[in-house]
């Protein structure tokens, strides 16, 4: 590094000047040329196309699963609606005790207001990258290696 001399505020400058600036680091918007697997991109300012050996993906962008906890109090409100009249949406315990005769049928269910508790649910992910999706990307070792951060949109 070299020896920033002058006023407080030009030392500032100087500091910013010398640390500020990144070239090794490039943001650019691109377009997915292929879906994954066989990744391809085309950035914007390039005439060729970035295989998936070129690219990092954020985990976002790919179709993954993240385990959760979730949990509501008197705020959820849960529906169903069967498609088949005849098979009802759900099974009964084989321990339930059920008093009376007679027939349940029904073709939907709603619980409103219910309060709910979901330990280590599994949340499956499926919107992964395809062709045509705007995504933003950042070029590090000197524009060798391209990590796709997120989608953009513009209004």
């Amino acid at each position: 590094m070299i020896r920033i001399e002058g006023s407080g505020a030009s030392q500032l400058v100087q500091l910013i000047r010398e640390l500020g600036y990144n070239s090794e680091v490039t943001m650019e918007l691109a377009t997915v040329t292929a879906a994954p697997p066989e990744l391809k991109i085309k950035v914007d300012h390039m005439n060729l196309e970035l295989e998936k050996d070129d690219l990092i993906v954020a985990q976002s962008l790919t179709k993954h699963k993240r385990k959760i906890n979730m949990k509501s109090e008197g705020k959820t409100k849960i529906s169903a609606m069967n498609v088949n009249p005849k098979v009802p949406p759900f099974k009964f315990d084989p321990g339930a005790v059920f008093v009376g005769q007679g027939t349940i049928s029904f073709t939907g269910l709603t619980v409103d207001s219910a309060d709910q508790t979901i330990n280590e649910a599994e949340l499956e992910f499926l919107d992964e990258l395809k062709e045509g999706d705007r995504v933003m990307v950042v070029g590090i070792n000197q524009g060798q290696t391209y990590m796709i951060l997120d989608r953009v949109v513009t209004y």
